[in-house]
């Protein structure tokens, strides 16, 4: 029964994705991004595709992404050929759109697939339909994905298919899906500390204080590990510098020119330090910068604080170091390490502790992180979906106090990202029917009590609620205008992100907590 309602729900989740397709929904830069990288990968030689800057949407992805693009951009050929035209700038013809539409649909396969196998790891037949299901009727997902415009679909599903392979004990499989993964995007650099932390000790059995050297360590694991993110960055990064493009692209995937926060504020750290840098400054406090320079305008600037300090890189990596120490000790401690002579034995007490771990590595680069994007919360969510989903079909998590926790953080982290829309009809009715229909779903398969229970300390769960609903008649039914008319045109987007700010923190804090006390 519960696999075929799973099933049943996959196919809804499809079918829907498909029939947004002709509603001729709004669609982010991002389009015309990857409208532009598919003709810049299909119309150049391999040695101009990261020197190529007509546009200004230049190609700023890792080269596997690169790949990935001049792979699809065979198909496109046959779609309408216009879109591969460099110089077409803004190209959007209907069959540009369907072509790009339903190649994101068809990466939720990959998603569909790492689901599956991370759901049947966890927790057999059940959990794979489970997991599958959850993520895949994600109304965050679908938003990001299918009307704003990205492929986090697809990545994430590699994502889930390393654990997947970690969860089943093939360490190398799983460290060289990762490796492909981390040269598709380099977002995923986020979770590199957890892999390295994981697989040091519990496949390299690493052991501090032991032998005669005070390190114990299966150097021969060490080596094969090595030999395959070599290998992986080999293939990925050796034309590049066969081409001399090795120094460009590094530039352009680490921009660090941009501003502390994205135009529109993830809810993290920073969100609540610029809302309280932008309060001392309207209380009349000395202005020591550029003020109001990091409004939710809807571009990436740089951005100097009005009273506070500003930040620089360096201080957010610093931070987000520091806050990865706990992770790191939980980690350590949580896996067992391996024998001296023996294989993979990264056995955790529990299963699902790794894609805990993936979880909050990602939580705590979206909190303390430079230049966030409100969509990478993602990264946090889809793993703890699929992981929970498993974990209850497999019986565990009886009270439920960890399915509650990932609710809680999904519901909000969608509301977070309802901004990305425009505040159009269509677009409003589809994205708060997504919110509310999406979640009663998550909910239910989650085996949740339902709204009520989305508490997070120290609020609770009708007061987030009572909060979302405000925030949303505020926002996006006219309450803002009613107030302000045309003034303060930053402020809803700020309130949506402080608001969503504080249940995030909070709700990363209580994930922590739980996972230290899984068995």
């Amino acid at each position: 029964h519960t696999i075929a309602m799973a099933a049943s729900l996959l196919a809804l989740a499809f079918a829907f994705r498909l029939a947004l397709i002709p509603l001729g929904l709004y669609r982010s830069t991002d389009f015309e991004v990857h409208r532009n990288w598919l003709a810049i990968t299909h119309s150049l030689p391999f040695s101009k595709w990261y020197y190529e800057e007509t546009s200004q949407w230049t190609l700023d992805y890792p080269p596997f992404f690169a790949f990935f693009e001049w792979v699809l951009s065979q198909a496109a050929m046959f779609a309408d050929p216009e879109m591969l035209n460099v110089s077409n700038l803004g190209y959007a013809s209907p069959a540009t759109v369907v072509f790009q539409r339903c190649s994101v649909v068809a990466g939720d396969f990959v998603l569909l697939l790492g689901a599956h196998r991370l759901g049947l790891e966890l927790g057999g037949a059940p959990g794979a339909a489970h997991a599958a299901s959850i993520v895949l009727v994600g109304p965050a997902l679908v938003l990001v994905d299918h009307v704003h415009f990205q492929y986090n679909g697809m990545l994430l599903g590699v994502l889930l298919l390393s654990i997947a392979e970690l969860e089943a004990d093939r360490v190398y499989s799983a460290a060289a899906l990762f490796c492909v993964l981390l040269n598709m995007k380099q977002i995923f650099l986020y979770v590199a500390p957890v892999y390295f932390f994981y697989l040091l000790r519990g496949h390299c059995g690493c052991e501090i204080g032991v032998g005669p050297l005070g390190v114990r360590l299966r150097v021969p694991a060490l080596l094969r590990l090595a030999a395959i993110v070599l290998g992986v960055f080999s293939m990925a990064w050796g034309p590049l510098l066969c081409t001399n493009q090795f120094t460009q692209t590094i530039s352009r995937l680490f921009p660090f020119g941009r501003g502390l926060t994205h135009a529109y504020w993830a809810p993290n750290v920073w969100a609540l330090y610029n809302t309280a840098d932008r309060a001392l400054a309207k209380l009349g406090f000395r202005s020591g910068g550029q003020a109001g320079q990091s409004s939710t305008g809807g571009f990436a600037e740089v951005y100097e604080s009005s009273v506070l300090w500003t930040v620089p890189p360096k201080a957010t990596f610093a931070l987000a170091l520091l806050a990865y120490v706990p992770l790191a000790v939980l980690i350590w401690r949580q896996t067992s390490p391996a024998a001296p002579s023996g294989e993979f034995n990264a056995k955790p007490r529990h299963r699902g502790h790794f894609a805990f771990y993936t979880s909050l590595g990602s939580s705590i680069a979206f909190a303390f992180g430079w230049h966030v994007h409100e969509k990478a919360i993602l990264m946090v969510t889809v793993p703890l979906l699929a992981a929970a989903a498993g974990i209850g079909a497999a019986g565990g998590d009886k009270r439920g106090e960890l399915r509650e926790a990932v609710a809680a953080l999904s519901v909000v982290g969608t509301f977070s990202v309802l901004p990305l829309l425009p505040q159009r009809p269509l677009e409003t009715s589809l994205k708060w029917s997504l919110f509310v229909g999406g979640h009663i779903l998550e909910l239910r398969a989650l085996g949740c009590r339902g709204f009520g229970s989305l508490r997070v300390w120290p609020l609770p769960g009708s007061l987030i609620l009572l909060g979302i609903v405000v925030l949303g008649i505020y926002c996006d039914f006219g309450g803002h205008q009613l107030l302000f008319k045309g003034d303060m045109e930053f402020l809803p987007l700020m309130l949506i992100s402080d608001f969503s700010a504080v249940v995030v923190l909070s709700s990363f804090a209580r994930l922590f907590c739980i996972a230290s006390r899984l068995p």
